[in-house]
This record gives structure tokens, sequence and C-alpha cells, in this order.
């Protein structure tokens, strides 16, 4: 028995292995190699090539069978058709039209019993009748229409029905029930409709003999087959029966228009036979429903128009672009669709049609932008002013609207170059007959803009940072600037002002939508780009003391006065006897600069004529004289008032003690700090410097470690930590300062003070610290008999590698002294202090130039903690 088994495995392996590419095995073959035990089962699989885990997923499918070639297809028309997968094309391709609707696949046959008869319905063999009795009878029966044409009626006999329409049934069958079976009524319906073989044949997506409903009409036997192949036509199918043709069908009558008069009921045996696709044309662009559309002989440019569900609103029809191959290659024909001529082209196969976007350019309008109510577009008219976009200021302009300064951008000749108009808006609105509400044309662009300072592009300036560490950036000196309203000085955090000989910089993305650097951009820019093949830059520049200084358009007739108009104004900083234009004189190979000095108040007073503005002019409007209302410097410590002072030109460290009512008791004046912020900067750039000196010579070091023998006690790896190190010491900006000498009056000593300056006097320290290569580096109190080697010993002596020869002593004040010490040489030396550091450097003889880099930058960083704990 068990041979036997094994022997039936083999045969079933076999079978399997020859129909393996087939897949037509039967789920009992496969039960019956499931029986075998699973080592046996992989053994066989494995002797003949069978993939034991495809074998096993496939039990759970139904067997594979193959379909006979004629064997008739039975599907129920009224179920939803399933997807047939279809090839993935890329986006944006077009597709074939109509073709979508119809894609499916043959479905499984379900008996239909829910779809309407219509009067005329044909009654024929296989058709169920109910009829359904009430009255002195209650029945119900279901007769079902045989082959002779008759039903048999209980009590009535066969009873002939074939042949005739629905209609005619129901009241013939009524009258026959109430004639023979008194006191009854009758309804008569129809149950399941017979099924029909009807034939598929063509270009479809599988041909065949299909059993459809007894209803079923043209376009359902194509869903029945799956619809159509892209190689199918839409626009030709014939229906023949008996061997003649008794209907045609375009089905674009029933996709585009909704016809289905052709889309007859099919009679069993009819063929619905689809031809292969003819001529066709792809039409894209700006129409409503962009596809390859199948055409018919005789049919136009129009006619694909329509069927492409005409064109979009921005489509341009006046020149449609057609791409038709012809013997010698491809040809371009330029069709107006406005004209009849366009429209009556007629159309070939393979023609591709596109239809352009009109242009954005607007016609018969003007555009507002800026600080306005409601920018955008309004309808030009003849004669139409300024006053007439805005009728209302209160309504059709901003609160913070520069009535001021607007400016009309108009384009001119063939290559829409643009000039500049310059206007008084409050002028305009309040006097329409004056000059400054300007006439507009066709196209022109109005700009308004907002007359107040960019909150987030100025700022009240902030106490300056000592203690930044790395990340901390700071640019240049900032410029200073007065609120005109207010009379405060601002510092502006980003230039907004570009060079004009340069490209412009990117606007300061915290500048508002209705500033002028935001609007004047895109304008600035396009007269740049037509300052070309010797045409002048239409550019000035306005800078010093002005509200809004930068470059500007220079408009018609443009003038000082217009000039100031557009930077908004005089700052009350503004020097008035005296301002500078600088000009920029083209000559042959060469420019010159000429400055010429002028008194802008005899300008403003109309004393003297305005003058006019060329391109490319600077004016410069300059500060008052020793204009500085908000210097300020700090003094914290032991002195009687602590805090903040605004300084005026001229004032000294003394004087900053004197207003801050002076030392404390506890003061300790020799120990003073003084800080600087230009200082600071100056130290920082230093220090990177520095670093990238070091990077560079660890890079060299590191070099010949590779290319010879030499042996170095700190690799580039370390050296360069070290060099990260010292980019976190802050930079102090420290002024060493001898301030007793200062308040005794020693005016040589004294530093006149600048903004931004810190003075910190610390109170009485009774220390002195020791640090660098000592056993144990600490502080001890001062004792004016004790020398420098006194308090090393203190601390346990120098280690092996410190350098004696080189030790050095910090004061408190910042300065340094070095004790004498020296083995070859006595030098003079100033006694210890209270406050004052102790330094043994590492000896560099011992390790080499990095390592003691490193012990360096310690002591630095020390010094630096210092210097925070005091801030």
């Amino acid at each position: 028995m068990r041979m036997e088994k094994i022997k039936s495995a083999f045969f079933l392996l076999a079978f399997m292995t020859c129909q393996a590419s087939a897949a037509s095995f039967s789920a009992a073959q496969i039960a019956q190699f499931k029986q075998l035990p699973q080592a046996e089962q992989q053994a066989l699989a494995k002797q003949y090539g069978v993939n034991l885990s495809d074998l096993t997923s496939s039990s759970s499918s139904a067997p594979v069978v193959p379909q006979e070639t004629i064997q008739p297809r039975t599907v129920n028309v009224t179920n939803v058709v399933q997807g047939v997968p279809q090839t993935s094309q890329p986006k944006n391709t077009l597709i074939d039209f109509g073709y979508d609707l119809f894609s499916g696949q043959p479905s499984s046959y379900t008996p239909v019993d829910d779809l309407p008869a219509p009067n005329n319905y044909m009654i024929a063999p296989g058709d169920e009748i109910n009829v359904q009795l009430f009255g002195n009878q209650n029945q119900s029966y279901s007769l079902n229409v045989s082959r002779d044409g008759s039903i048999q009626f209980p009590s009535l006999g066969p009873i002939q029905v074939a042949g005739q329409e629905f209609s005619e049934l129901k009241s013939d069958l009524t009258k026959r029930i109430k004639k023979q079976i008194l006191g009854v009524n009758v309804s008569i319906s129809l149950g399941a409709l017979r099924t029909m073989q009807v034939y598929v044949a063509g270009d479809v997506y599988q041909p065949g003999a299909y059993n459809i409903p007894s209803l079923a009409t043209v376009t359902q036997a194509l869903i029945a087959a799956g619809g159509f192949r892209k190689t199918g036509s839409l626009r030709n199918i014939v229906v023949r029966r008996n061997h003649q043709i008794v209907n045609r069908l375009d089905l674009y009558d029933l996709l585009l228009q909704g016809d289905t008069e052709n889309d007859i009921r099919l009679q069993p045996g009819d063929t619905v036979f689809v031809s292969a696709k003819g001529p066709s044309a792809t039409i894209t662009g700006k129409v409503r429903r962009p596809a390859v559309y199948e055409t018919r002989p005789g049919e136009t440019l129009g006619d694909l128009l329509k069927n492409a569900g005409g064109s979009k609103a921005d489509a341009y029809l006046q020149q449609v672009e057609v791409k038709r191959y012809q013997s010698n290659g491809v040809h371009i024909i330029t069709a107006d669709l406005t004209a009849a001529s366009g429209r009556d082209l007629a159309l070939k196969d393979g023609d591709r049609v596109s239809f352009k976007k009109i242009s954005d350019q607007l016609q018969n309008a003007v555009l507002v932008r800026g600080a306005v109510t409601r920018q955008g577009a309004y309808a030009y008219h003849e004669g139409m002013k300024v006053s007439d976009l805005f009728t209302n200021a209160s309504d059709d302009l901003l609160p913070n609207t520069d009535q001021r300064y607007a400016l009309v951008v108009r384009e001119f000749g063939p290559r829409h170059q643009i000039k500049v108009l310059q206007f008084n808006l409050s002028e305009a609105l309040s006097s329409p007959s004056n000059s400054q509400n300007l006439a507009l044309q066709d196209s022109d662009q109005v700009f308004v803009f907002s007359d107040e300072l960019n909150v987030k592009a100025w700022q009240e300036p902030k106490p300056v940072d000592h203690n930044a560490g790395q990340g901390s950036k700071r640019g240049g000196q900032a410029k200073q600037a007065l609120d005109p309203t207010t009379g405060v000085q601002l510092v502006k955090d980003s230039q907004v002002t570009t060079n004009l000989f340069e490209s412009q910089e990117e606007i300061d993305q915290q500048a508002g939508p209705d500033s002028r650097q935001t609007l004047l951009k895109p304008i600035i820019e396009r007269l740049r780009q037509q300052a070309i093949n010797g045409q002048p830059l239409a550019v000035y520049e306005v800078s010093g003391e002005v509200t809004f200084p930068g470059a500007y358009p220079l408009v018609e007739n443009a003038s000082l006065k217009s000039a100031l108009a557009a930077a908004g104004g005089l700052l009350e900083s503004a020097s008035k006897d005296q301002a500078e234009l600088t000009r920029a004189v083209v000559m042959p190979g060469e420019v010159a600069l000429n400055h010429h000095k002028f008194d802008l108040s005899k300008i403003l007073s109309n004393q003297v004529p305005d003058f006019r503005l060329v391109s490319k002019d600077r004016i410069e409007i300059q500060q008052k004289t020793n204009w500085s209302l908000n210097n300020k410097v700090e003094i914290q410590g032991e002195v009687r008032h602590p805090g903040t002072y605004t300084i005026g030109k001229g004032e000294t460290i003394a004087d900053l003690v004197a207003r801050a009512g002076g030392l404390t008791q506890y003061a300790y004046p020799v120990g003073a700090i003084f800080s600087r912020e230009v200082l600071r900067v100056q130290e920082q750039e230093r220090m990177k410097m520095l670093s990238e000196n070091l990077r560079q010579e660890i890079a060299s070091l590191a070099l010949r470690r590779q290319t010879t023998s030499a042996q170095y006690t700190t690799s580039p790896t370390d050296a360069l930590s070290v060099v990260k190190d010292l980019n976190t010491v802050p930079a102090m900006g420290r002024l060493v300062i001898n301030l007793p000498s200062i308040l005794r009056g020693d005016e040589a000593q004294d530093v006149m003070l600048e903004n931004g300056d810190k003075l910190f006097v610390p109170p009485a320290r009774n220390t002195v610290s020791v640090l660098g290569q000592v056993q144990m580096a600490s502080n001890f109190t001062f004792d004016s008999s004790k020398s420098v080697q006194e308090y090393i010993n203190m601390t346990g002596g120098e280690k092996k590698q410190a350098d004696i020869d080189r030790i050095y002593v910090i004061r408190a004040n910042g300065s340094v002294m070095l004790p004498n010490q020296s083995y070859w040489f006595a030098r003079d030396s100033q006694k210890l202090e209270p406050g004052d550091a102790i330094i043994v450097p590492i000896d560099t003889d011992y390790l080499d130039g990095l390592s003691a880099l490193s012990a360096a930058s310690q002591i630095m960083y020390q010094i630096g903690v210092a210097w925070s704990a005091i801030n």
C-alpha cells in the first residue's frame, strides 16, 4: 500500500513536471500528493524540480480549465464590469477618447430577473410569464414558454403566445382568463427572460460567442466582450443578421451626444463586428477634453474641436497650430478658428492640433499696487486720471499710506521699455485740476507706498553683549538714524540700500509688502536690464539723514525736491546748511566722479533754483555736527550710582565716575576693568586669524609626519581640537587703564568715552592667584612681604615641564609684569598687589608647539571665565 502511494505520487509529479507551464493540474491530484509525509514530499519535489511552495499555494485557488474555442460565454450585462489591467501610462499622456468607458472583461453568468420589459418586447420560447389571480380566486402562476411557443395554464390548457408582443399578450391572455374564470382580476408580468447567443468579433478585448439577455443591445454585447482593443474603431460598428448588415453604430453619437438611436436590440444569432480603427487626430492645449480622436471622412477642424468639448476661455483661436505629416516631412499649418475658413479645414490622418494660451497681458486696464484698500486691475477709459482711481481717500487708501510719494510705471516702444512718473497723491486727490493729477494710459501701473518704518528691519538698540561665545556674529558699524516722529535713535540691522554699480542684493525678507524695498525692487531691476547698448541707468541714490535711504528710479524731470520726497523726507538730525551731490561723468574709456557741495536750506526755501538729477546721481544728506542723543555707556561695581549714562562728545572716564557719585569706600580702582566694543571686534578678528594660521600649520605638520619619520607628541586631530577650543574663547575688548591716576586728574591717562563702553570697578580683593604649570593652582591671601617665588612654592612648586624663566604676572588692571627671576640677567620688578595673577607657562622645549598652545588656550579660557564672572 505504501509503495502504491509512492508510485502514484511519482506519476503525479511526472504529470506536474510536464504540465507545469500550463498549470492545469486538478485539486484531486494535489490532494493525493499532500497525503505523503512532508519529508517524502520534499524529496520528490527536489528530484523532479517542482517548487513545493508554489504547489502548496496553488491548492487554495480553483483549477484553471482551458476554455473551448467556440464555447459560448454567458454574461449578465447589468453587473458592474470588472476593469481590465491597463498598461500604465506616463502622467499627462493623452488617451484615446472613449476606450476607457468600455474597458472590462467578460463577467460570469447571473440570472436576470429585474430588467424592465418594454411593451413591444417579442415573446419567444424560454421566457417566463407570471400570472396572478385575485378576487374569487387567489392564485399565482409562473409559466414558461415552451419550445412550441405555448404556455400551459392550469384549467385552461395550452395557450399559444410566441410571436406576440408583450402588450398584446397581456390583453389577449387577460380576456381569455376572465372569460373562462368568472369573478377574478388578472395581473400579468414577465419573469426571467430568455437568453440568446450572439457573436462579437473584430477588434474587441475577447471575441467569441456570448449568451446575453434577450433585451441586450449592441453596446451591452460589447461590454460583455470586455470592450475594445486600442486597434478597434468606435465609429464603425456593424450588426449582421442573416448575412446582411442591419445596422451601423457610431459610438461618438452616444458618448458625445447621448444618442442611442442606433444602439438596437440584438436578436439570436446576430453578429456584432468591430472594424479596425480608422484615421485619427490629436488635439492638445487649451481645450476642454484633450485626447486622440478617431475621425471620419469629411470631418473638419471645427468638428474635432466640437468633439473635444470646445476651447477654454484662455485659448488663442486666431492662431491654432496643426502639424501634418506629408511625404516630405512635417508641415505646420496655422488656422484661424474665428473665421469659417479655419473651422472648415479638412482633417487628415495623424494631424496634431495644438491650442495655445492667450497672452496674460492685461488689455484696457490700469493696475494698482501697494498701500491701498483694493489692489488689482481697474478698467481703463479715455481721459482717465489718478483721481478716477481713488475717489475717496479715507476709503481707498490705508491709514499708513505715504500720500507724498507715488509712481506711475508706463511701458513704451516695441521692446516694452518702461519709464517712471512721480506724483504727489495728496495733491492729486485734493485738486483734480492740479498738475500732480496725472493722465493715465492703457496698461499703466500705479504704485502707492507705505510711510511707516519697517518695525522688523528697524529696532531699538540693544546693550552690547561682551560675553557672546561662539555663534555670536556681528557686522560692521550699524547705520544710525532717528525716528522722525519720536526723535529716538534707531539702529538698522541690515543694509537695505544697494550700490548702483553692483548687482542689487536680496531685499530684506522682513520688509513689508507695501514698503519701498519690496515695491521698488522689480522696477529698479527692470531699469537695470534695459540700461544696455549705451542707454544710461535711470536710477539715483539718496543716502544719509533721510527716512528711507536707498536707490530710486529716475523719474521724468527728477529734481532734488522730488528725490527727498521719494526718500521720505529729512530726519531731525539732517544738516540743512550743507549737502553733497556726486555725479558720474562718463568719458571715453573712464568714468569721473564730481562732487558738489550745496546749501540744502536755500533750495528748500526756494532762494535758489532746484537742480535736475541725471543717471547715477548720489545725494548725501549729512548729519548735524555733534548730533548724538543716544550714545550710552555703562558703569558698574563699587560706585555710588551704578547704571547706564548718556554721554556727549568729549566726556571721559573721570567725568563718568564723577556723574556716578564717585567710588565707594570698598572700591579697588587699581583693578578697574574697561571694555570697548571696537576693541572687542578687533580682538575677535585677530583670534580668527590666529586660528586660521594654526589650522594651516597643523595641515603642514600632518603632511610632514606622513612624508618623514619625525615623531610628534600631539596628533593633528588633537591639535585641531585645540584650534576649536581657541575659537570658543570670548573676546573681551579690554583696554588697560590706570583709574587711580585718572581720578587724580592725570589727563594723559584719561580716556574719551564712546558709545557702548563699559567700566567695572571691583571691590577690594586681598588675594593673589597662581595658575599654570604648578602642582596645585590656587588662590592665596595677599601678603606684601611674600615674593613671586614664595607664592609659587605655596602651590607645591613648579612642574617638570614649567618654564621658570618666562614666569609673568597679570596685574589686576590687565597689564603684564615680568618678575626679576631671570638666571642670566637682572631686571627691575614691581611688587605684587592684591588681585594679581601669577602665570607659570609650559616649557616649549619639553612639548611641541601645539601642546604649548593647548596649555595657553586653557589659561586664556580661565581668564575669560573670570571676565564672565565680572559681568
